[in-house]
C-alpha cells in the first residue's frame, strides 16, 4: 500500500453561513481525502464574504499556510472548491522555494486523483485522461511567460518563447482530446449497441443512480447477489456494473446496472466526460434513485442527483425514490416519513434496509407494478 499523503485542506467560510452547513461542507472534502488515502493534517479556513482572486484565502493567511506546510511536511494543499487556474498557481509559487515538490489542488483535481485510483477499464481511465485534459488545459494556457520563465529560467526571449510554446501547448491538447474522444466514442458505441441490442430482444433494464455513499451498490449486490466491493468511501463505484434481477411477478428477467455516484460541484466537463459510462442511466426503463435517509442534507442531495441526471438528459420518466439506511435513522421516523411522502409522492418513495431486507419485496413490487 502506498504511503499515506499528508494534506492541509484551505477553504473560505462566508461568516454568514450557518456554522452546521460549514461543517459538513468541510466533512465531504474531508471524506474525498480520505478516499484517496490522504490524512487531513490540519485545516486553514478564512472566514470573508467571498474569496480571494489571487490566492483564494487572501495574502496574511497564505503566509500562515506556507508556515503549516513547513512545518508539518505537507505534500498536497487542497483548495475546497473549483478555482481559477491562476490561484492554484499563485499559492505553488508561495510554497515553492521551500517546498519544491508540493502538489496544489482544487477539489477537481481531488475527485480526478480519486477516480485514477478506481478506474479499472479502458472506457473508465479513458474518461478521467479526458477530463483532465479539459481541466489541465485551461490551466497551463492562463499560466503565460510566468509559468515559462519559472520554469525555463528567463532570459531576454522569455516572453516570445513562452506565447509559442502556448501556442504549441494549445495545439498539442487540442489534438490529443480529438484522439481521446474519438477513443472513447468508439466504446461508446459498442456500449449502446449492446444497450439497443437488449432494447431489440425486449429485455428491460434498471439503472441505480444515486449520491455517493447512498448505498448504491449495497442495493446492487442484494438484488444481484453479486460481491461488488462495498466500502465506507466516496467513488468507490467508477465502471458501470450489469447484472440480471428476476421479478418472479412478471415472470421475467430484467439487467440491472450500478454507475459512478454523484457528488456536489461536479463540473459540466467531468460529468460529459463520463456519459458513456452513464449510457445505463441514461436508456434505462426505470431508475432507482438511493438516497441515505439518515443524511442532514438528504433533500440537497437529492436536487444535485437531479440536476446531474437532467444534465444527462435521462430519457426514463420513471424515478422511484429509494430511501436506504432506514434501520439507522434517529429521529422521529413518522413525522419524516410524512414528510418525504407528501414531498416525493409523484417518485413512489420506498423505504429499505439493505442490511436488514427491511422493504426489499415491496421495492420489488413496486418495480414490477412500473415495469
Amino acid at each position: 500500500m502506498s504511503k499515506l499523503k499528508r494534506v492541509v485542506i484551505v477553504d473560505v467560510v462566508n461568516p454568514y453561513q450557518k456554522i452546521e452547513e460549514a461543517k459538513r461542507n468541510l466533512e465531504e472534502i474531508k471524506s474525498l481525502v480520505s478516499t484517496y488515502h490522504g490524512i487531513d493534517v490540519v485545516d486553514v479556513i478564512q472566514h470573508r464574504t467571498r474569496p480571494d482572486k489571487a490566492t483564494f484565502i487572501g495574502r496574511g493567511k497564505v503566509e500562515e499556510l506556507v508556515g503549516i506546510v513547513n512545518k508539518q511536511k505537507i505534500d498536497i494543499v487542497v483548495v475546497n472548491a473549483i478555482v481559477n487556474p491562476s490561484v492554484l498557481f499563485n499559492l505553488t509559487q508561495y510554497i515553492w522555494n521551500d517546498r519544491p515538490d508540493i502538489q496544489v489542488w482544487d477539489r477537481f483535481d481531488l475527485i480526478l486523483n480519486i477516480f485514477d485510483k478506481h478506474a479499472h477499464t479502458a472506457e473508465a481511465k479513458l474518461q478521467i485522461e479526458l477530463a483532465r485534459m479539459h481541466h489541465m488545459g485551461p490551466r497551463i494556457y492562463n499560466l503565460g511567460e510566468d509559468y515559462f520563465s519559472r520554469q525555463g529560467g528567463g532570459g531576454t526571449n522569455t516572453k516570445g518563447q513562452g506565447e509559442t510554446n502556448i501556442e504549441i501547448m494549445k495545439r498539442h491538447f487540442r489534438t490529443q482530446i480529438r484522439l481521446k474522444k474519438e477513443e472513447l466514442n468508439k466504446l461508446s458505441l459498442q456500449h449502446q449497441l449492446q444497450i439497443e441490442r437488449r432494447k431489440f430482444n425486449n429485455i428491460q433494464s434498471i439503472s441505480i443512480v444515486g449520491y455517493t455513499n447512498a448505498g448504491k451498490t449495497s442495493l446492487f449486490n442484494y438484488l444481484t447477489k453479486r460481491d461488488k466491493v462495498v466500502d465506507n468511501a466516496l467513488f468507490v463505484t467508477l465502471d458501470s456494473v450489469t447484472g440480471k434481477l428476476y421479478l418472479p411477478s412478471l415472470k421475467k428477467e430484467v439487467t440491472i446496472s450500478d454507475t459512478i455516484g454523484f457528488i456536489k460541484d461536479l463540473p459540466p466537463s467531468l460529468i460529459e466526460s463520463f456519459k458513456s459510462t452513464l449510457l445505463e442511466s441514461i436508456n434505462a426503463d426505470i431508475i432507482l434513485h438511493v438516497i441515505d435517509i439518515k443524511d442532514p442534507e438528504m433533500d440537497q442531495k437529492i436536487a444535485i442527483v437531479n440536476i446531474i441526471l437532467r444534465e444527462l438528459e435521462v430519457h426514463s420518466k420513471k424515478i422511484i425514490y429509494v430511501f436506504n439506511k432506514i434501520d439507522a435513522f434517529k429521529g422521529n421516523a413518522e413525522e419524516l416519513l410524512k414528510k418525504i411522502n407528501k414531498a416525493y409522492a409523484l417518485n413512489s418513495p420506498q423505504y429499505i434496509s439493505v442490511t436488514t431486507d427491511y422493504g426489499i419485496n415491496k421495492l420489488l413490487t413496486e418495480v414490477e407494478k412500473q415495469l
